[in-house]
This record gives C-alpha cells, sequence and structure tokens, in this order.
C-alpha cells in the first residue's frame, strides 16, 4: 500500500489541514490511548509447534494489520477533501482508527503469553513487533494530522506501516507452516509435564482418572507447573481442586489454544461478574446447565466418533458426509446450549425451539460483549440451513462440497466445527475458573445428581487411588470400566478403586473391569463383594491402608464371578493373605531383631487384619472352601494372640502357618491376568 504524501499543498488541501488540525484538537489525539501503551507480557504458556501455528492463524494479526491500513489510507483520501466532510467523516474514522490498535495490541498480547517450542525468539517477538510497529503507525499519523499533512511527520508514520507490514507478512509465512511437515511432539509432555502414555489413550469423558492418577506421581512439581502456565487465568492464592485441575489440564492441551483460553478468560469475567451482581440468577442459570450434562456427555460422545469417522474415511464423500455431521453436532449442542447459557446470564430470554439464525442475531445484538460476539461468529447461516436441509453433497469431478449448491472448502468447514467447539470448551473452563474463585458467592441448592456427575466422582476416586481408567459406561445398575490391562502389582489397585467408587456411588450393583487385552476375561464384583470389601475397609479408611485385607473377600467374589471352582478361589485368596503376612514380617525384621516393640505392634495388627480379610471372604464361600478359609483366619488370631506376649526379636521365625499355606496354595491363580509367574502380589 501506498501511503507516501505528495509535497504541494493546494487549496483544498490547505482547507482540509484546518479542518483536520479542529477535529484533531478536540479528539485530543496526540496523547496515544493509554490501554494501547502497555508492556507486553513474558510467553509463560507453553504450547508445542503445532499448537503455535494454530495461535498464530487464529490471531490473524496481518489481518488486522490491513484493516488499520485501510483505515490510515481512508483518512488520507480526505487530504484532498473539503473542511466540511473533514469534519464529518474523520473523528468517526479516527474512532474507528483506534479501536483497530486496540483489537490488535489485545490479540497480540493474547499471542504473546505462549511460549511455543522449537521456534525462534525472533518469531516468538512477532505479534510485539508488529503491535508495536502498529501503535507507531497510528502515534505518527496523529501527529502528522496535527501538522497539517506535513511531508516531514507522515515520513514517520510511512516507516512503521512498512514495518507493521513487513511483520504481518512474516507471521502469514509461519502460521502456513503445515503440522505434517513439524515433527511429532507429545502435547501432555510439553504442556503438563505428563507423558501421553499416562493420560493420552483412552475416552475423554475418562480423562479426569487419567490426569488424577499421573498427577499423583509428582503433585507439587505439576501444581506448580501449571499455576505458572495459567497465572493469567488464576492466582497462585486459589486453591487447585480436582475440578479445577482437571478443566486447566484439558484447557493447557487444546487444538486450538488461542480461542479456548479467550473463551476461557471472557466465560471466567462474565459469570464472576454475575455471581457479584445477583449469584441467584447465576447459580440458577447455571444448576440448569448443569443438569443437561448428560445431553453433553452424549453430544462429546457422539462428536468424537463423527470426528474419527472424519480422519479414517478413505473417500471423500464418506469424509465430508462426516464432517457435515460434525459441524451440525457442535453448533445444535454445543454452540447452542453455550448461547442459551450467556444470554440468560445477561438477563436474555430465549424461545424455545429458537433456530441457530435467531440465537446468532440475539448474540449479535449485545453490544460491548465479546463472549456474544465470538459465539455468533461460529454461526454461519447458509452452512447451517444447508446441512440442516440435507442440501449437501460431495462433487467428486469438481473434487469439492457443494453447500446449498454453492462451492464451499471442506477443510474449512471442518475447522470451523473445530473453533466452534473450542469456544464452547473454553467458556466450561472459565465457569469453573470464576466458581472457584467465588466459592463464597455460590448459591447451592437442593442437589439432584445425575449419572454423569456420579461418573465423575467414580473417576475422580480412582485417579485418587492412581488407577488410570480409559472410559466409563453404564448399563442399569452396572458400571464398567475400561481399563489398561491389569498386572499382579495393579489388581489391588482395581480393587481399591472399586471400593473408592461403591463408597463414591452406592446405587451401582455390579462393576466390571474390561483389560485392553481383548482375550482377557472380564473382572466381575458385585454388591455381594463390595458391601465384604466395605466392612473391611470402613473403620480404617482414616487411620491404615485397608488393602490388602479388603481385597481378600473382592478376589473371592470376582473369581466366583468369573466362574472359577472353589477351590482355586480359596486357594488364591489363601496364597495372597499368607503372602502379605510373610511379606510384612520380612518387612520389619531388621526393627524386630533390635527389640523394636512398635514393629512387632504393627506386625501383629497387619496380621489380625489379614485375618479379618480372609473372614470376609470365608463368608462369601460355602462348603470345603468356607471352612478352609476360615480355619486360616482362626490359625492367624490364635498366633496373634500367643505372639502379644513375646519378645519382639521372636516374631523374627514366626507366623509359620502362613509360611505352610504359601507353599501348599501358591503360586495364585488370577484369571485376569495372562503370563502370571509371580507368586505374591
Amino acid at each position: 500500500m501506498d501511503i507516501s504524501l505528495p509535497d504541494q499543498l493546494g487549496a483544498a488541501e490547505r482547507e482540509s489541514c484546518a479542518a483536520v488540525r479542529e477535529v484533531t484538537r478536540k479528539l485530543n489525539l496526540s496523547a496515544p490511548p493509554e490501554q494501547i501503551t502497555g508492556q507486553q507480557e513474558v510467553a509463560f504458556v507453553p504450547v508445542t509447534r503445532a499448537q503455535w501455528k494454530t495461535v498464530l492463524r487464529e490471531a490473524n494479526l496481518s489481518g488486522l494489520q490491513r484493516e488499520t491500513d485501510e483505515k490510515v489510507t481512508e483518512i488520507l483520501r480526505l487530504r484532498t477533501a473539503s473542511g466540511r466532510t473533514v469534519g464529518k467523516q474523520l473523528p468517526e474514522l479516527l474512532r474507528s482508527l483506534h479501536a483497530s490498535v486496540v483489537a490488535l495490541s489485545a490479540v497480540a498480547e493474547e499471542v504473546s503469553r505462549f511460549s511455543p517450542s522449537r521456534t525462534s525468539a525472533a518469531e516468538r517477538r512477532l505479534a510485539t513487533d508488529l503491535a508495536r510497529a502498529n501503535r507507531n503507525e497510528v502515534q505518527a499519523l496523529f501527529v502528522c494530522l496535527e501538522q497539517g499533512w506535513a511531508e516531514s511527520a507522515w515520513s514517520a508514520a510511512r516507516k512503521y506501516a512498512l514495518a507493521a507490514q513487513a511483520a504481518g507478512r512474516t507471521l502469514e509465512t509461519a502460521a502456513k507452516t503445515d503440522h505434517a511437515d513439524l515433527p511429532d511432539e507429545d502435547v501432555y509432555q510439553r504442556t503438563l509435564g505428563v507423558s501421553a502414555e499416562q493420560v493420552g489413550p483412552g475416552s475423554g469423558v475418562a480423562s479426569r482418572a487419567r490426569l488424577l492418577a499421573a498427577w499423583a506421581e509428582a503433585p507439587q512439581m505439576l501444581d506448580h507447573r501449571l499455576r505458572r502456565s495459567m497465572r493469567h487465568l488464576i492466582d497462585d492464592s486459589l486453591p487447585l481442586t480436582v475440578i479445577l485441575l482437571h478443566h486447566l489440564a484439558v484447557l493447557a492441551i487444546s487444538d486450538r489454544p488461542l480461542v479456548t483460553h479467550r473463551a476461557a478468560l471472557l466465560g471466567r469475567d462474565l459469570v464472576t461478574s454475575h455471581l457479584k451482581s445477583d449469584p441467584e440468577l447465576a447459580c440458577s442459570v447455571m444448576a440448569r446447565h448443569v443438569a443437561r450434562e448428560p445431553e453433553m456427555v452424549s453430544a462429546h460422545r457422539g462428536q468424537i466418533a463423527y470426528l474419527d469417522a472424519c480422519y479414517e474415511e478413505e473417500y471423500q464423500e464418506e469424509k465430508a458426509r462426516a464432517v457435515m455431521d460434525l459441524h451440525r453436532a457442535v453448533l445444535e449442542a454445543d454452540v447452542r446450549r453455550t448461547a442459551v447459557v450467556v444470554l440468560e446470564l445477561l438477563g436474555r430470554t430465549v424461545p424455545q425451539g429458537a433456530s441457530l439464525a435467531t440465537v446468532r442475531d440475539l448474540l449479535a445484538a449485545q453490544d460491548g460483549q465479546p463472549l456474544c460476539k465470538l459465539l455468533a461468529s461460529t454461526i454461519r447461516s447458509e452452512w447451517r440451513n444447508a446441512n440442516a436441509h440435507e442440501d449437501f453433497h460431495w462433487d467428486p469431478v469438481n473434487d469439492t462440497l457443494l453447500l446449498g449448491g454453492r462451492p464451499a472448502d471442506l477443510d474449512e468447514v471442518l475447522d470451523a466445527a473445530l473453533r466452534a467447539r473450542a469456544i464452547c470448551r473454553g467458556f466450561e473452563h472459565g465457569v469453573a475458573v470464576a466458581y472457584a474463585q467465588n466459592t463464597s458467592l455460590v448459591v447451592r441448592g437442593a442437589e439432584d445428581s445425575n449419572y454423569v456427575g456420579r461418573d465423575l466422582s467414580i473417576l475422580q476416586a480412582a485417579g485418587e487411588v492412581r488407577f488410570p481408567v480409559l472410559d466409563i459406561r453404564r448399563r442399569g445398575s452396572l458400571v464398567r470400566l475400561d481399563v489398561p490391562d491389569v498386572s499382579v502389582e495393579s489388581l489391588r489397585e482395581a480393587f481399591r478403586a472399586i471400593l473408592r467408587g461403591a463408597i463414591a456411588d452406592p446405587s451401582v450393583e455390579c462393576w466390571e473391569l474390561r483389560q485392553e487385552s481383548p482375550d482377557r476375561p472380564l473382572l466381575h464384583v458385585d454388591r455381594t463383594g463390595t458391601h465384604a470389601g466395605l466392612q473391611v475397609a470402613e473403620p480404617l479408611w482414616d487411620t491404615a491402608d485397608p488393602l490388602p485385607f479388603a481385597t481378600l473377600p473382592l478376589l473371592a467374589n470376582a473369581m466366583t464371578n468369573a466362574g472359577e471352582p472353589a477351590e482355586a478361589t480359596a486357594s488364591t485368596v489363601l496364597c495372597l493373605a499368607a503372602a502379605h503376612v510373610l511379606g510384612e514380617r520380612d518387612r520389619l525384621s531388621p526393627a524386630l531383631a533390635h527389640g523394636d516393640p512398635a514393629a512387632k505392634d504393627e506386625l501383629i495388627s497387619t496380621t489380625k487384619l489379614i485375618s479379618d480379610g480372609a473372614k470376609a471372604a470365608a463368608r462369601l464361600m460355602e462348603g470345603a472352601a468356607h471352612r478352609k478359609l476360615l480355619a486360616f483366619a482362626e490359625v492367624l488370631a490364635g498366633e496373634c494372640h500367643r505372639l502379644k506376649s513375646a519378645p519382639p526379636f521372636a516374631l523374627v521365625r514366626e507366623f509359620v502357618p502362613a509360611y505352610r499355606a504359601l507353599r501348599r496354595h501358591g503360586p495364585p491363580h488370577l484369571p485376569w491376568i495372562t503370563g502370571l509367574h509371580d507368586s505374591a502380589v
């Protein structure tokens, strides 16, 4: 764009200069607005290179710079206009120019938060450089106007405009790099500090369990990392509850970081504002939203299925169908639901069954509400109408998608659906932050928990005991957890997760654990088993780890449900009970040998609890199996009573009945674990 000025001024130009001086004097434009002169924040949100490319594309800083240049050109045209025209048009043009610079500066500040891997310092500074040149261009323009279009003043504006345009072109080039050309990066490792193997596999519905299980490995380090990367959204004093932790982690791994973080901030501020001004209204609106969690989960699963089909389909015709299904599902579910919540928070009524066009118009009518503008931008009526009326098809001859008879870019439609989905998810994250920051303002009504809330409680319970879950499904009173293959070491944690889940949702009658390997049988524990396990565990939760004592009745119940013979079940329970007694004895042997009475008390106490667990397992068996388990439990109890008065060192070689039971009944037979060679859990 050529923005140079001729040296000589004619009469019209002189009249224009006088009018310009009068306008700029009244608007006081010589001092740049304070909100566009602040220092850019140092990047602190870690992102992968692929995430960074998405940030640059969605920021569209070069497009915003072109808007500034276009407004500058319009102002330049007034140089030869009459004073009256200048006085009439220039004020609005300058206000529009001011808004353009503020908008670019705000987006550049958003971009400056992100710290991409494998990126040069020069590229990371581009957004800041462009914003600075953009501001300088406009400031120089104001000076030029005040000096009557003087070439000496205008040359500075031209210099900054060229610098901004150059930065914009470089940003466009950087943003256009194909993701396929980028090396694979572990987004979980980059953003959260945990590996994809820990968190990545499985459904998003069950991600809370996997995230908490990973977090439990190094909670302090990971807390610090998440707080540091989200300091624009939360402050250091805010406790990281499980719900907030999950929302922030999902936000961190978003493949559309810019709009997701933007929606989260806008959602946080909107909900916070209404919690402070009218908490009852805000909480009632959000309560109605939460009541629709089953629809939200169903929509999420459907969208993932469409997205998988989109990436897996061989032919473009089927891919186009999957993309259109995804686009329809996102707009009709996520966007509509989020828009209704936002509008209701703003005191607007959305008619029942209102069309998306009506919703868009209601959003667009909310002046000064950037979240409404952001949501409205996701609704393109021509696409939605063609989709809703099945007025679309893939044209294989011209290799293009036709929507309502008009060509459309399939990748653009997919991109729009993913962008809309990210915006709505960002809003949900913002709501979670607002509630966490304003707990004293939250009005709690009578809670009628739906099954999704109970599922989340089960997943939380599993994650807190470090047991990852890939997915969760219900069928009546049965809950099935898809889990990684269980090992000898993780079987105890599987039973622990079931017990914790039974506390989180007492309505569950049956628990099924389905492992990844299809040849492994289901691990099935019914209410009889959980009830027996809880009877052993409940007195211990606050004082001691109730596992493996409470494992024994769950193990007996699960083996019975797997169709194992009673003799094999009893032998496995005896083997594991005896192994734990001897394992504890060996662990405490050094202290026992030195006469430590505390070690003696601990060993006797543990053995009594194993006796209790064996009795609970015996009550679930019949006949010879029942008698065998009960006899062993009584022998253990008798040993504890006999050794009560013995000196600590004497216990180093005691509990011979446990040793005999282990030799006779080991190794354990665990039908859910293949290739088992260990003799103890």
